[in-house]
């Protein structure tokens, strides 16, 4: 979570972008979770339909349908909002990246593989800028939906909204144990890379221009 709040407020001129796309993605997943209540409440009216019920069940649909178009709109607006934000804090993070390169000294490129510089470019820029946008248009939405959903399991049952609670501390644990080990894999994978890009990029820099 450290990297994730680093690399926000490292890229602050884009809290405009942060804020919408938070805003959105709540009302999104209230949205999303209001829908099921209200084909309940349509399925509890026809049980017992009658005249006075009509203007209920009617008012219920156009209620679901005003729903589920809202929540798509405003899907599409939040992923368009995520890819420009991506877009827009790649470029920050590689003219930044580029602007921390030019003021390092001679020494440092003498000592330091060509391979390595460009890995850390792109896993500093292309790969964050992806996960970002991966967590404006789906991991935000899972937080949030996940809360809503704990909060109205709670209201029917404490009970199961606690035994659902206890269920992501285990995922987690079970994450981070994995993650350890995956991150020594990833370790000497970016070392592989890093030499094969070095090696990649000297091989064209050398060839002969006939």
């Amino acid at each position: 979570m450290k990297p994730l709040i680093r690399i926000l407020s490292y890229t602050s001129e884009l809290w405009r972008y942060y804020v919408v796309i938070a805003i959105m993605t709540i009302l999104l997943s209230a949205m999303q979770l209001l829908q099921p209540v209200l084909t309940g409440g349509m399925i509890d009216a026809l049980k017992t339909l009658d005249g006075s019920n009509i203007k209920t069940i009617v008012s219920l649909v156009v209620a679901l349908f005003l729903m589920d178009a809202g929540s798509g709109i405003l899907n599409n607006v939040t992923g368009y909002l995520g890819d420009r934000m991506s877009a827009k804090l790649h470029r920050i993070l590689a003219e930044r990246y580029f602007k921390h390169l030019t003021a390092l000294p001679q020494s440092f490129f003498d000592k330091e593989l060509s391979g390595k510089i460009i890995g850390r470019l792109n896993r500093g820029t292309q790969q964050i800028s992806q996960f970002i946008n991966m967590f404006a248009n789906n991991f935000l939405q899972f937080l949030v939906m996940t809360v809503f959903a704990l909060l109205l399991t709670a209201k029917y049952s404490w009970l199961v909204a606690l035994e659902l609670a206890l269920l992501y501390p285990i995922f987690t644990i079970m994450t981070v144990k994995t993650s350890t080990k995956w991150q020594k894999w990833q370790a000497q994978r970016n070392h592989s890379i890093d030499w094969a890009l070095g090696r990649f990029a000297e091989s064209i820099t050398q060839i002969k221009v006939v």
